[in-house]
């Protein structure tokens, strides 16, 4: 069977498990799957290698360092539903858990992002927050693992009690079993219902129908368990969604999902805080036990020890719980270069304000290559070394490639916005301009995802932004989003007079102004469409025009919506 046929059929495994599909955005429609065993689920499946770690950089999906191919990956998350969601793969953000799979070839075939806590902040100290009786905090070392990420917050400190969060991150189990959690990505939700606990089974009553994570007691009623047929038994590490908030320390879940160790035996690689450290013939690593005395360790002379983020690949032996490790990973990035982004530049703002792949950069220290900071703008290809600072990376070095969009090697994922000058309906066939006067050619994909419209809005004229994966000479389309009628835009950011158009998510709301990719735009008057009652909320996403005016940005639109 070639790679190819594999991806395939690995991609297609994971729909025969949906249960059903609801709009969204007017395209494609978001599926609720229950995961078989062997899509997301810990089980051999087609015989591709399943593994699980965290999302430090773009380019196309790196993985604990580790690039992978993207182009034919099948996106889900588990963050606002009890069972996962396939979402649109704009929806990818850095520094989330996930559990994925990939084939011969190294490229993906599925991702699976699954947040360790969702619920609401009840305590807040020096040392960091509060989450379902689960201590959370935050890192800023990268020796101890990928630094923390945040969205719709400018610091930790930034959190609130009240606040409804979602968690990823590093899990750490006490001598007494207790659990703490080492964050990845903590993420403001501005709504939402329902809360999601990870953590290791322990005290199991199959009488009762109960056991516990850490401090709360979890009652399984008439829980869905997944994998089918899959008995709980402690120390597995499993994820618990309930519909309902939790009084005091009990929760009623709704559904439990058996997420390590896996049923059946098979390759398997593992990202996580080494625990139990006795030699490199004894350590554990997600409860799993780890014999590393054959294995290659990297980088060459680094030590292992309890505490440290280490990446585990071997064979799994599932009768015994035990990964006959053949490549140790030690995660011991270079100073300021723990992050590695490729793709186009959106939401140009200055040196200091932009994204590339959703995510925010500040370039104003970095050092370029392959042009000048005054070549940046939207649409322009880069590739971004840096680390994490809170809610942006501290870009290190700037690489920009060619102004020809459409020489960028295979497979490269790229972001652009320009206007539709041609479209055929009955084959998906467009040509896009975009803001330098280039035009690109391209195919929407059957199975497109829409924002803001559907497909009946495609039209000459329209201006939108793709989210597509070059092939053979033209571009493979997965996301169409539709700018608002009136929306501005600019390739080298907003000056006197001249509107840019952003979208993020907002923090620090105030009346008057809110922050956006590192920016504070005052409102300036300027009506809210689509806030309701509730107004402009922390956490939101919005989509706003703004102009420069005496050294401040103005809005002159402000749309809630996006992903």
């Amino acid at each position: 069977m070639s790679a190819t046929n594999s991806r395939i059929k690995a991609i297609l495994a994971i729909a025969v498990a949906v249960l059903f599909s609801y709009g969204c955005g007017g395209g494609a429609g978001s599926a609720i799957v229950l995961l078989a065993e062997g899509v997301g689920s810990g089980g051999t499946g087609l015989g591709i290698v399943q593994g699980i770690g965290v999302l430090t950089g773009f380019g196309s999906l790196i993985v604990d360092g580790v690039r992978r191919d993207e182009s034919m990956a099948t996106y889900m998350s588990e963050e606002d539903h009890a069972m996962a969601t396939v979402i649109a793969p704009t929806g990818a953000r850095l520094g989330q858990r996930l559990e994925y799979a990939y084939g011969p070839d190294g490229a993906l075939t599925s991702a699976l992002f699954s947040p360790e806590l969702v619920g609401t902040v009840t305590a807040v100290n020096a040392s960091g927050i509060t989450v379902l009786g689960t201590a959370v905090t935050a890192n800023a070392d990268p020796g101890s693992g990928p630094v923390t990420s945040l969205i719709g917050y400018a610091t930790p400190e930034s959190i609130q009690v009240g606040d409804r969060v979602a968690v990823y991150g590093l899990i750490r189990v006490d001598a007494q079993r207790g659990s703490s959690l080492q964050a990845t990505l903590i993420v403001r939700k501005s709504e939402g219902s329902g809360i999601r606990l990870t953590g290791y089974v322990q005290q199991l009553n199959a009488a009762t129908g109960v056991f516990m994570i850490g401090s709360n007691t979890i009652s399984i009623g008439s829980a869905i368990v997944t994998p089918a047929g899959a008995s709980l038994r402690d120390d597995q590490l499993v994820t618990v969604w309930s519909d309902t908030p939790p009084i005091g320390d009990a929760i009623t879940a709704a559904s439990i999902r058996i997420k390590w160790p896996p049923q059946e035996s098979g390759d398997r690689a593992l990202s996580g805080l080494v625990s139990s450290y006795a030699s490199a013939a004894s350590f554990k690593v997600l409860n799993v036990t780890v014999d590393a005395r054959s294995a290659t360790i990297e980088p060459a002379g680094a030590a292992l020890g309890d505490g440290r983020y280490v990446t585990v690949a071997g064979l799994f032996d599932a009768a015994a719980n035990k990964l006959n490790a053949t490549k140790v990973t030690i995660y011991s990035p270079a100073a300021g270069r723990a992050v590695e982004l490729h793709g186009t530049v959106l939401n140009f703002v200055s040196t200091s304000s932009f994204t590339v792949r959703g995510v925010v950069i500040d370039a104003s220290m970095a050092t370029f290559s392959g042009g000048t900071a005054g070549d940046l703008g939207n649409n322009v290809f880069v590739e971004v070394v840096g680390a994490v600072k809170n809610n942006v990376v501290l870009a290190s070095t700037v690489t920009l490639k060619s102004g020809d969009l459409m020489h960028l090697p295979m497979n490269s994922v790229l972001d652009v916005e320009g206007t539709i000058e041609s479209y055929d309906p009955r084959t998906g066939a467009y040509s896009l301009r975009l803001q330098s006067g280039q035009s690109i050619s391209g195919n929407i994909n059957a199975g497109a995802f829409y924002e803001e419209g559907n497909a009946a809005d495609l039209a000459v004229g329209k201006s939108v932004t793709f989210r597509s994966v070059l092939g053979s000479g033209s571009m493979m389309t997965s996301v169409v989003r539709f700018s608002p009628p009136g929306a501005g835009s600019s390739t080298s950011g907003p000056t006197d007079g001249i509107p840019a158009h952003l979208e993020g998510v907002v923090y620090k709301v105030t009346d008057s102004s809110f922050m956006v990719n590192g920016i504070t735009v005052q409102i300036n008057g300027v009506p809210i469409q689509g806030a309701g009652m509730m107004g402009l909320r922390q956490g939101q996403h919005v989509r706003v025009d703004v102009v420069s005016s005496g050294g401040k940005f103005l809005a002159t639109a402000i749309r809630m919506g996006g992903s």
